[in-house]
């Protein structure tokens, strides 16, 4: 809420740690540790409030209308996620594939646990949503996308802890540009296209 981008932290940690050690120490590959979030709808919950802004509706956002996730630690959260400095990365390590989309510069993307989500600089919320959506992806993993008791299953582990902490994302986004530039900018989301 401070203003600060993921640059603007990723600068003050390397002035803090030195360059040379925090290129060594943080790299080019920020591994995130990932926070699964069920499907069980946070307005059934008591003491639910709506935080969407006039003209918007808290259905049409995964952010907003899911609050309950696993324990931080869970096995569920065991893939970490990734964010990458293309500009340090060489070309020639670009070559072909990857192998892993959790590790997509295998080099530079050790494959590890991810970090300690209590310790991690940033994390990210990993929305399981509606089988609809859950079940819509056709990618690598479309046979168990299919399956609708692994979706149960992981929905079942995703109901141990329930908060806010990104809720207030749309309301700020909102106000820091405006109702009609927010409505245009977010225009169709929560839409479900279905595919022929």
């Amino acid at each position: 809420a401070d203003g600060r981008t993921v640059l603007d932290v990723l600068n003050a940690e390397m002035d803090v740690l030195g360059a040379e050690y925090a290129n060594e120490t943080i790299g080019p590959c920020l591994c995130m540790p990932r926070l699964l979030y069920g499907s069980q709808e946070g307005k059934d919950d008591p003491g639910w409030k709506s935080m969407a802004p006039e003209g918007f509706d808290d259905g049409d956002f995964v952010t907003l209308r899911y609050r309950w996730h696993s324990l931080p630690d869970n096995r569920v959260n065991k893939y970490q996620k990734t964010l990458i400095d293309m500009s340090r990365i060489p070309a020639r390590r670009l070559k072909g594939e990857a192998e892993n989309i959790h590790t997509p510069v295998k080099y530079f993307c050790r494959e590890k646990q991810p970090p300690r989500y209590a310790t991690s600089f940033f994390r990210v919320n990993h929305y399981l949503d509606s089988f609809e959506a859950y079940s819509y992806r056709n990618d690598a993993r479309a046979d168990k996308r299919q399956c609708k008791e692994c979706y149960d299953e992981k929905g079942r582990e995703a109901t141990k802890q329930r908060d806010d902490d990104i809720r207030p994302w749309l309301r700020a986004f909102v106000d820091s540009v405006g109702a009609q530039k927010g409505r245009a900018l977010l225009f169709g989301a929560g839409d479900f296209v279905h595919l022929s």
